[in-house]
């Protein structure tokens, strides 16, 4: 396909106007390309645009519209983007949140010695993928997945009360329809009074009380985006989705000392798994 010199490149997010102007600067500084807000998706988009969408509601949006736009998705997880993809008509693609679920077991692997069950908990309509579940069976401890369905808070809460009964240890895909901020909340303070860990799939659950996470910042996530960006300016393709790299890894201070944990060095999470500690990769070398 040749390059699409005439479309227009935007940023959407659906009811956070100040957050998309945020975007809106920060995109159009890292490109040579100016990258406005999108007001309105029924009267301003045209075919060939491309769509930078914030967020899984935003998704849908630009999905449901007529023009024959191409989209990246920001702040979605692997597992929800997938799904989101297969019911979507448009080209799209996305720079992911949160971390594959091997690596993260991996990692997990290499200080947490447990041995009771870790529970994989995510809403329904989720489902793990083929990889994923092929890492769960090389795991020494059993790794099961357990699909939420409630939609109400305390049905959710119920739920997650059912799985601590058998794992002392439960992972969090990033997942907006289960992982909303009151759930998050709720969760968290569930599984500090049930003395119970909580592997997180964002930084901001970890300062919040869960374990450990690993992840991406804001930053590397825009980095990313600009690249991808300029590769469709200038070919109109799409490039695959995936993780800014390197992935950061966030460790819960408090948590460790309570449990004990003798965690791996910087330097070690580096080597094994590209990881880089919250103070950036420049630490870790050193």
């Amino acid at each position: 396909m040749s390059a699409l010199l005439s479309a227009g490149t935007y940023v959407f997010h659906d009811g956070r106007e100040t957050v998309s102007r945020v975007l809106s600067m920060s995109l159009s500084a890292s490109t040579s390309y100016q990258v406005p807000v999108l007001n309105n998706p029924s009267t301003q988009l045209a075919d060939g645009d491309l769509v930078i969408t914030v967020g899984l509601h935003s998704y849908a949006q630009i999905c449901a519209s007529t023009a024959q736009v191409a989209i990246i998705a920001l702040f979605l997880g692997e597992e929800e983007f997938a799904l989101a993809q297969s019911q979507c008509s448009k080209s799209s693609t996305a720079v992911l949140s949160g971390a594959p679920l091997d690596q993260r077991l991996n990692v997990l692997q290499s200080f947490w010695e447990d041995h009771a069950p870790i529970a994989v908990v995510h809403s329904d309509a989720l489902s793990l993928s083929d990889r994923s579940l092929r890492m769960t069976k090389l795991y020494e401890v059993e790794v099961y997945s357990y699909p939420v369905v409630a939609e109400e808070r305390a049905e959710k809460l119920k739920a997650l009360t059912e799985v601590l009964e058998n794992s002392n240890l439960v992972m969090s895909l990033y997942d907006s329809a289960l992982f909303d901020t009151q759930f998050s909340k709720d969760a968290i303070r569930l599984m500090f009074h049930k003395k119970k860990a909580l592997a997180a799939h964002s930084l901001q659950l970890v300062r919040a009380g869960a374990l450990f996470a690993l992840y991406s910042t804001s930053q590397d996530k825009l980095s990313l985006v600009s690249s991808y960006i300029k590769v469709y300016e200038a070919s109109g393709t799409l490039m695959p989705p995936s993780y800014p790299n390197p992935l950061r890894i966030a460790f819960n201070p408090y948590l460790i000392r309570l449990y004990g944990l003798v965690l791996p060095t910087d330097r070690y999470l580096f080597s094994e798994f590209g990881l880089c500690p919250e103070s950036g990769c420049e630490e870790a070398l050193n």
